[in-house]
């Protein structure tokens, strides 16, 4: 082997060491550099070289510069970095949206609903303060706006969406084309044997930040080059992309790629258009069905109402939305064209179950030795008619009654029905038009009997004599009465001139008619009367003389019985009977009575006149179908006197006069067995049994009772809504609905319409639900009405069927009232109190007037305003805020508000923590990854020590060859 040889292979060394030496500088200058990866030497030995039999070395070269980098890694970053990217476009929002709700806080979305609420409070208690009507449409103003800037405001942050949509596409397809020419340098590199390292860290750099906004895979080819593919699109392939496009579809952009929209999940693209399509349009939804809801509920209250006058009715609250189209547009309410009043009220039912087998075993215990019922109605006397008593282990059937007190109630006791003890009024006022007062407040909490508080009067001295004068007492519609004092020693002299001589001349004048009085243990109390509504609140006393105080005159409570959840059979009227009553006391026997009877159908009218004392046994109609029988100056029309016609169905009215005095006629109601009993007296029917059938025998009577032995039902897609008239009322009807999470919903206004709402699970459009049942029981809600009376009622009459086309659904619906609204419509933005409540907010409906049922068929037929001082309709109203009218029959208001934003709030936070969570992750695998490709300063030090030495030593090599040769060339030439 020549000194030339080993001179090369010096030279070898340093050349290898000096590039290899470049290589570590090139890392240690990147040392900080995170898209750098590091670059590794690759050195080998050159080729061998026989001589002499042995194997000798020339020298070392470099095979390759390779950068440093573990595919495996940079896939599992790339995938956490997509998560990354998709959190992180979640929680910017999400915060932003949830900082929107203002929740918590003093001026939040939820606090303005609670100043809503808080108003009509305040409004119940001062109904007559002006300042406390502008507030409660003030709130609902300020309310209105929250909801108009929120859904503004979100609306907002989805149409930034939807154009950051078009950015997020600009900037993908700008490094698809900066890829593309990445990929046809590297190639051509490769190519020419050339490495592309740099070249390779670009691209990482670029495939990184593609990472963040979407999902992609990547596959890389022998020449360098890599493919891309997205959602089984190849959009990158080597020196050819293709553009994403956006497309405007329904006012949204998507991304397509030839010609195919492209469903992306995950990045911050995927984030984006799911916050877009899905979250914000929820959340947007939510607040939309919040705002029609609270329109439609509102308004339908408001339209019920009388204002301060007495003379406006039928206002909405808020500015009229467009109207819907009932063939295109989703069918979202409708309600009964009819109040139900659950007036007149006959029964109360008790809300006790006894075991007992007859009403005898029921047996009362009190702590004291009775108990006393007064019965306060118009004509009401401080009398023992009047009153029932009841010791103590007295069974009921002991209670002991006045005559006039018999006459109007009695206990009912059915095992055919659980065990139900019922109040039942047998004529007479009915119970929501007279007080019947638990004294001693013992008789009706031990029979399971509700009641209420009422307010009521007391006084306990007489005023002295020269004190003693007019009293003036004024209630509903400007009614004004006087009660004279003048005279008067004792107490119970002041309650007789109350209920029988208010102006003290000794003659009876009826007494006063807003109040009734009677005296208990040296006390004397002071009761309203349906005139005021039996509410001393309707009633002001004007005392000029003071008396007032001298008789030491304090507000008490007293209980009365409370029928104001009545069952659903004072609801709809199912009596077994109904007769009609008339008082002649003011004429005399000889007078002439002149009757009149129109009938609804052909009948011919019946007239006839007959004196009063001929009245007593007399039959009258057409068909001699009546009789009237007397009791004491009371007379009563009794239908069935021919034996078939039981029911008042076929008549349109009845007048009585006497002279040119029309006669007032009122209503008399009777349940099945006093019906019975009834007949039986009249020597109509043998027993109870066969009046029972005779009974039965009548159209118009027989589904009232076939109702209340058997029920009835209505079914919603499918699912059977048993209702049993004795124990259900109107308000668990509608909850009974409500459970069947069918997506129809049920309340009762204020005024008792029954309304029907499609919820969520019918996309909130009753257009999608089936309800059928009894076409009556459609009928007494109001919901449709009978109009072939040749054809019979059906029992499983189809109200609402998802095949119905619009002529079929507008013929069923003709009768109630729609509330259609397209999906359109953005009620959260348009929301609006009216204007002219706006500018004329003492003009705000307050008033629910007294409803009024004459003929007792649940349907209200006048409805009379009770004056400036009602806040009635609020008072109704209010109970609406708990109505579980959301979600399927599980949310009121409240907590629909409360779901809303707890909704975006945890949303907000489940996106923090996956941000955090996701950028944790992509940190692990960054830190891993940089651990394989980063720089180690002190590896890259020491390398090049040695490196350095290496560079040396071939040097020195050099220097003693170039030294040998130097002898050797140099001493032979001397």
């Amino acid at each position: 082997m020549s000194l030339f040889n080993t001179l090369h292979t010096g030279v070898s060394g340093i050349f290898t060491n000096k590039m290899a030496m470049n290589a570590v500088s090139q890392n240690i200058a990147n040392a900080n550099n995170t898209d750098y990866s590091r670059r590794q030497i690759n050195m080998t030995t050159n080729n061998t070289i026989n001589y002499g039999g042995f194997e000798l070395g020339t020298g070392s070269k470099i095979e390759s510069i390779e950068r440093v980098r573990d595919k495996f890694l940079d896939i599992q970053y790339r995938k956490y970095n997509s998560n990354y990217g998709y959190w992180k476009t979640m929680n910017s929002n999400l915060n932003y949206i949830q900082s929107l709700y203002g929740e918590p806080s003093e001026d939040g979305f939820r606090r303005s609903f609670d100043d809503f609420w808080g108003s009509i409070h305040k409004i119940l208690s001062e109904p007559t303060v002006p300042e406390n009507k502008r507030e409660l449409v003030y709130k609902a103003q300020e309310l209105s706006n929250k909801m108009n800037s929120l859904y503004s405001d979100i609306e907002s942050v989805q149409e930034n969406l939807n154009n950051d949509v078009e950015k997020n596409v600009k900037d993908i397809n700008s490094k698809l084309s900066e890829l593309a020419e990445l990929n046809k340098q590297i190639k051509e590199l490769k190519a020419q044997n050339i490495d592309a390292n740099d070249l390779l860290d670009k691209r990482d750099k670029i495939l990184d930040e593609l990472s963040e906004k979407m999902d992609f895979t990547t596959n890389e080819k022998k020449d360098g080059q890599i493919s891309i593919i997205l959602k089984n699109h190849e959009i990158l392939n080597g020196e050819i992309y293709k553009k994403l496009s956006v497309k405007e579809v329904n006012n949204k952009n998507y991304v397509f790629v030839d010609n195919g929209m492209l469903d992306i999940k995950k990045g911050s693209l995927g984030a984006t258009i799911e916050l877009r399509d899905n979250i914000i349009k929820d959340h947007l939804n939510r607040l939309n069905e919040l705002a029609a809801t609270f329109y439609d509920t509102l308004n339908l209250i408001h339209e019920e109402g009388y204002d301060v006058t007495g003379t406006i009715r039928g206002m909405n609250f808020f500015n009229e939305l467009e109207s819907g189209n009932l063939e295109t547009d989703k069918l979202r309410r409708i309600s009964g064209n009819i109040l139900l009043s659950g007036e007149p009220k006959n029964y109360v039912d008790s809300y006790i179950k006894f075991n007992q087998n007859t009403i005898s075993d029921i047996k009362v215990n009190f702590d004291i030795n009775s108990g006393e019922l007064i019965n306060i109605e118009d004509g009401f006397e401080d009398n023992s008619n009047y009153t029932a008593t009841i010791n103590s282990g007295e069974t009921l059937d002991n209670l002991n009654v006045g005559n006039k007190f018999r006459g109007n109630f009695n206990y009912k006791y059915s095992t055919q029905n659980g065990g139900l003890l019922t109040f039942d009024n047998e004529g007479g006022a009915s119970l929501d038009n007279r007080l019947i007062i638990d004294f001693n407040r013992n008789i009706f909490k031990q029979l399971g009997m509700p009641t209420k508080d009422i307010n009521a009067l007391k006084w306990t001295d007489v005023p002295p004599t020269t004190m003693q004068g007019i009293m003036t007492f004024k209630g509903p519609g400007n009614y004004s009465e006087t009660l004279n004092l003048q005279g008067v020693t004792t107490l119970n002299e002041i309650a007789q001139r109350i209920n029988t001589d208010a102006d003290g001349d000794g003659n009876n004048d009826g007494g006063l008619k807003l109040v009734r009085a009677f005296v208990r243990d040296n006390e004397l109390y002071i009761v309203p009367t349906d005139k005021s509504y039996l509410d001393m609140k309707n009633v002001i006393i004007d005392d000029p003389n003071g008396m007032l105080h001298e008789m030491n005159s304090n507000t008490v409570s007293l209980s009365v019985l409370d029928p104001s959840q009545n069952s659903l059979k004072n609801s709809f009227g199912l009596y077994a009977y109904k007769t009609k009553s008339f008082d002649l006391s003011s004429y005399s026997a000889t007078d002439n009575v002149n009757i009149t009877i129109n009938y609804k159908d052909s009948t011919p009218q019946y007239t006839a006149t007959i004196a009063k004392s001929g009245l007593n046994g007399s039959t009258i109609g057409t068909n001699n179908e009546f009789q009237i029988v007397q009791n004491g100056e009371e007379f009563e029309v009794l239908p069935g006197a021919d034996g078939n016609t039981f029911s008042w169905d076929n008549v349109d009215n009845i007048e009585i006069k006497v002279g040119t005095d029309t006669i007032k006629l009122e209503n008399f109601y009777y349940d099945e067995s006093s019906a019975s009993t009834k007949l039986v007296n009249q020597g109509w029917a043998i027993d109870t049994q066969s009046a029972k059938l005779k009974l039965k025998s009548d159209q118009d009577l027989k589904w009232r009772m076939d109702f209340l032995d058997f029920g009835s039902f209505i079914s919603i897609q499918g699912k059977k809504v048993q209702i049993d008239f004795h124990r259900d009322t109107l308000e668990s009807l509608a909850e009974k609905i409500n459970q069947t999470n069918t997506g129809v919903l049920s309340y009762f206004t204020p005024g008792g319409r029954f309304v029907l709402k499609a919820d969520k699970t019918l996309n909130y459009d009753l257009k999608n639900a089936e309800i059928k049942g009894p076409e009556r029981l459609f009928e007494m809600l109001g919901l449709w009405k009978h109009e072939d009376s040749t054809q019979a009622y059906s029992e499983n009459f189809t109200l609402l069927n998802p095949d119905y086309d619009a002529a079929t659904l507008e013929n069923k619906l003709k009768y109630t009232s729609k509330f259609i609204l397209s999906d359109n419509v953005k009620v959260a933005k348009n929301l609006r109190v009216k204007d002219f409540l706006l500018n004329n907010p003492d003009m705000l409906a307050m008033d629910i007037g007294k409803k009024v049922d004459t003929d007792n068929d649940g349907d209200v037929d006048t409805i009379l305003p009770t004056g400036e001082h009602s806040s009635s309709l609020w008072e109704e109203g209010y109970l609406l805020k708990s109505a579980k009218i959301f979600s399927d029959g599980r949310h009121d208001f409240e907590d629909y508000i409360s779901d809303m934003i707890t909704d975006v709030g945890l949303s907000g936070e489940k996106a923090k923590r996956m941000e955090i969570n996701t950028d944790s992750l992509r940190t692990e695998y960054l830190n891993q990854r940089e651990s394989v490709k980063g720089v180690s300063l002190d590896e890259e030090m020491a390398n090049m020590i040695k490196y350095q030495q290496a560079f040396n030593a071939a040097a020195k090599v050099i220097n003693v060859v170039d030294g040998m040769l130097d002898r050797i060339i140099n001493g032979l030439m001397r």
